[in-house]
């Protein structure tokens, strides 16, 4: 029983809550405020296509299209426009209203505080589908079009803030519970960026894929404004007196006079409402109300910008006149095509040997500056012995030579690079543990090389390090480039210029006497973004896929090329990361094509256009014999700049063929029959058939990732047996992309094409006929393109004499470092059960013989393997951290003979991933004795058939 002391205490406090609680209500006021900008932001597979927004639509979106593209809604009110800072936000909640509906369907959508501001344009949107973006509008990439780009393409946004449950009903929908961030907004104006909604984004199920997206009404429905979105605020005003103030940003916010004061802003005294204030960065209010401020478009170093010319003077850009406005156009660079002569790659000299037969090579990784074009300054590239392209490396078939890469990279005042030039998003698998050390790993494409040579990523070395590699060439003559192949950075070395051009010759094509010398030319398409400057442009951080505005075809952009009247040899290479090209020239000049990427074709075919996927090449004779002199023929990329081939054509400049006086030579005649050997391989009800899904996922890192069956880099399923051939199918389940599928080591012949249907268990099925391969794919390839909804079937050559771990993988680059690329581990066919193991076994084939490793991991080489139980106790050489305090890795701790027991640290500690400290938190993958490489533990004792050589790999600067 409460004593009367107790009964008043408790009275008073109750009494107390209610008068705090009360007291709180006492001068509030509520606002309902409007957007002062919202947008709808398509998604996109590249950050130079589909840029489509919805800045001036009547509707924002939120769901996911019928052709499975996302659509998210942005909205931005400025909250202290009408809420003073300082303020005490009582509650919030924001109001939309759902317009319009075609699927009877409820789903949620959830509301985000976004990362960063965005822009609204004049865009407008098409049912979902949006427009092209217009300047400041945002995209699926650009927070700003086109200079601002998102961290994470789909917008940068943090966890959910609120949801609701939107049906088919045409009405109104509250997102509740906001009242957190705008308090933060209120307290810090420049926090604020706005809200993104997110609707049901993974539509597809057994059945089939449906659309999602509902349709809410914009504040650009002009007459439909009480369907507006809005967002109501109760709130107590502050104490102190507040006006509107112009801050030098030339926004308004409702602040009081010493706040105003302490950003530099112009205090409006006595207006208590931003809504009768024009604010300008570059003027005066008196200068806003007397019309005395005229701005324009200005086009500075990387953006464009509406100032006034004076301003612009200060920001050394220039500027485009008064009252003009910046478009997607306005400050484009460009740039005067065919004034450069088109480079011929240097040929690669030996240190010993000559080229063309069994030689030694050093070949350097350098930084360097290159001119790509007369009119722009230097461009900062890597490049190979100095040189972008790198130097023609001209072989022998059956002549083997030995070339010691070096990892010389170096920053502009010659001291090793720590980091890389370009940004790395460390999210990627490689750059998890690596972070952005720019590693290298040199990959022949196209050649027929032992794994521990073959361009493994997992081979990678950073920079003062290198690798000595013999290379067999035991293959027919073909046009076969070299790139660098780092893991999760492949893109970003290839787009830094590192890449050239690897020839194999033999007797058979020589003695077809094909146009040679100064007749016979390279012809390495790669495309590039650069600025003013001639520095280059690449995303941020990682996008799905990217394209240049410039053609740079051996290194010069849009170059043109001397012919004389005569037939011409060009071996055409598709380097871009990951453009698609449909070459033809202006006047439909025939191309006689007579070889793909591994060889001379069977027979010739004569084609007016060419076709080429990223890594693709083709050999082709052309005859300039009967054109006239200073005639200019212009070769032009028609395919669009997406992956969709279904898009419109386009029309763009490659390079350009000036006939030059010269006596008219004989035109070259190709033979009926090239190379009898060159038949397609024939496809057996008893070779093993595989199946290979090619899909976009959602995924924590980039908001996306592409795979192979779902699994990544380090999940090996594929165990083909040398001297065997398997059919696979590659299934293209992307309504948008083609994915061109690549094989190292082995080579394959397309057996057939057929188009699919999404859904059912498998999740899509086989439709209509299949065909044979196309005329252009006829031969013996290394790369095949995978259209939209379709599949293709290969025959694959798994060769003799190799086996081991060797990738394969999609050569979009930017799809191939996430995560689109996988492993297959070629096994042996042998096994004597005598013990040893013997050429010709292996862990695999022969587990009595060769042993299967519990680990890959080798301490000593540099990094902290911590999914295999390295830590700084068992192995201090790699992992960081002492026992008695923070040690990094896993497992036991044991040290002078004494346990402590165990840590799980692993990588997570800021320690273990210092300035030349690595850290990997993935098991590796086990080390097999009989593989042909010397890895794991694996020594001369242990595994003397794999390690005739000792160990070089190294993580360590």
């Amino acid at each position: 029983m409460l004593t009367m002391m107790q009964m008043s205490k408790s009275t008073f406090a109750l009494a107390l809550v209610v008068v705090v609680v009360a007291s709180s209500f006492v001068n509030s006021a509520q606002v309902t405020i409007t957007p002062v900008k919202d947008n709808t932001i398509v998604e996109t597979f590249d950050a130079n296509q589909e840029l489509n927004s919805g800045g001036a639509s009547d509707g924002i979106y939120a769901g996911m299209r019928v052709d499975q593209k996302r659509l998210r809604a942005v909205l931005d009110f400025e909250v202290t426009r009408k809420v003073p800072v300082g303020s005490q936000v009582i509650s919030a909640f924001l109001t939309i209203f759902n317009n319009k509906v075609k699927f009877p369907y409820k789903y949620n959508h959830t509301l985000h505080e976004l990362g960063q501001d965005f822009g609204e344009g004049s865009s407008t949107s098409i049912g979902g589908k949006g427009s092209p973006a217009t300047s400041f509008d945002a995209t699926w990439v650009h927070a700003e079009y086109p200079q601002k780009m998102w961290n994470t393409p789909g917008g940068d946004y943090g966890v959910a803030l609120s949801w609701v449950e939107v049906d088919f009903a045409q009405r109104f929908f509250t997102f509740p519970g906001l009242t957190k961030v705008v308090q933060k907004w209120v307290d810090d104006p420049s926090a604020e960026h706005g809200f993104i909604i997110i609707g049901k984004e993974d539509s597809c199920t057994s059945a089939g894929c449906t659309g999602t997206a509902r349709q809410f009404v914009s504040k650009d429905d002009v007459g439909n404004n009480e369907h507006w979105p809005t967002l109501t605020i109760n709130y107590n005003p502050p104490a102190n007196a507040y006006a509107a103030c112009c801050t030098p940003e030339g926004t308004c916010h409702l602040e009081s006079q010493t706040q105003c004061a302490s950003e530099g802003g112009v205090y409006n005294t006595g207006i208590a409402n931003c809504d009768g204030v024009t604010c300008s960065s570059e003027c005066t209010p008196e200068e806003i109300l007397n019309n005395q401020c005229i701005t324009g478009a200005c086009c500075t170093l990387d953006s464009c910008v509406v100032v006034t010319e004076g301003k612009c003077g200060e920001l050394n850009g220039e500027y485009k006149g008064d009252n003009e406005v910046c478009l997607a156009t306005t400050c484009a660079l460009t740039l005067l095509p065919f004034v450069d002569r088109l480079p011929m790659p240097a040929l690669a000299q030996p240190d010993n040997g000559r080229p063309g037969s069994t030689a030694t090579y050093t070949i350097t990784m350098d930084q360097v500056r290159q001119k790509l074009h007369r009119d722009l300054p230097p461009t900062v590239l890597w490049g190979y012995n100095n040189m972008f392209p790198g130097p023609t490396i001209e072989t022998w078939s059956g002549d083997p030579i030995t070339v010691t890469w070096i990892n010389n990279l170096r920053d502009g005042q010659g001291q090793l690079r720590k980091s890389h030039y370009l940004h790395v998003d460390q999210c990627l698998h490689g750059p998890n543990f690596s972070k952005d050390v720019p590693m290298v790993e040199p990959h022949v494409h196209g050649g027929k090389m032992p794994a521990p040579v073959d361009g493994h990523p997992d081979y990678e070395f950073p920079p003062g390090a290198s690798s000595t590699r013999v290379y067999p060439n035991q293959q027919r003559a073909g046009t076969l480039w070299y790139h660098d192949h780092g893991l999760g950075i492949t893109r970003l070395n290839v787009y830094m210029g590192m890449a050239g051009c690897y020839i194999v010759r033999d007797e058979h094509e020589t003695n077809l006497q094909l146009p040679s010398g100064k007749y016979e030319i390279p012809i390495v398409i790669m495309d590039r973004n650069v600025d003013r400057n001639g520095k280059l442009i690449y995303p941020f951080n990682w996008v799905g896929s990217y394209t240049g505005d410039f053609f740079v075809v051996n290194g010069k952009i849009n170059p043109y090329v001397p012919v004389e009247r005569a037939s011409y040899r060009f071996r055409f290479l598709n380097g871009c990361g990951s453009r698609m090209l449909e070459l033809k020239t202006d006047d439909n000049m025939p191309f006689t094509l007579i070889g793909s990427e591994q060889g001379l074709r069977k027979n010739p075919v004569t084609l007016t256009k060419l076709f080429l996927v990223p890594g693709e090449r083709v050999d082709v004779v052309v005859d300039f014999t009967n054109r006239q002199v200073a005639e200019k023929i212009t070769l032009k990329n028609i395919f669009p700049r997406s992956h969709n081939p279904n898009d419109p054509k386009i029309d763009e400049n490659v390079i350009q063929f000036h006939v030059i006086e010269s006596t008219p030579r004989p035109a070259f005649v190709a033979p009926s029959v090239l190379d009898a050997s060159a038949d397609q391989f024939t496809g057996k009800k008893s070779q093993p058939k595989k199946e290979f899904k090619l899909t976009e996922e959602p995924a924590e890192c980039g908001g996306k990732k592409f795979t192979i069956n779902g699994l990544g880099w380090d999940s090996i399923t594929e165990f083909p047996v040398v001297g065997t051939k398997e059919q696979w199918m590659f299934v293209n389940l992307d309504a948008n992309h083609i994915h061109p599928m690549h094989s190292h080591l082995a080579t394959f012949t397309v057996l057939k094409r057929q188009p699919i249907q999404l859904g059912g268990a498998n999740g899509f099925s086989l439709v209509g006929n299949p065909s044979g391969p196309l005329d252009r794919e006829l031969g013996v390839k290394d790369m095949v393109g995978v259209f939209p909804l379709e599949a293709v079937t290969v025959v694959m050559d798994f060769p003799e004499g190799y086996g081991g771990r060797f990738a394969y993988h999609c050569h979009v680059l930017e799809h191939e470092d996430h995560d689109m690329m996988r492993q297959f581990f070629l096994m042996q066919n042998g096994c004597n059960n005598n013990g040893v193991c013997e050429e010709g076994e292996d862990c695999y084939s022969c587990p009595n013989d060769c042993e299967l490793a519990a680990t890959g991991s080798r301490c000593g080489n540099g990094l902290c393997e911590s999914g295999d139980g390295e830590n700084c106790s068992n192995c201090p050489e790699d992992c960081a951290g002492t026992p008695e305090g923070t040690c990094c890795g896993t497992g036991p701790i044991v040290f002078a003979d004494f346990s402590t027991g165990a840590t799980n640290v692993g990588c997570g500690d800021a320690s273990c991933t210092v300035e030349g400290r690595y850290c990997r938190t993935p098991a590796q993958v086990p080390s097999c004795c009989g593989d042909t490489e010397c890895l794991g533990e694996e020594s001369p004792q242990s595994c003397p058939v794999d390690c005739k050589v000792p160990q070089t790999l190294t993580w360590l600067i």
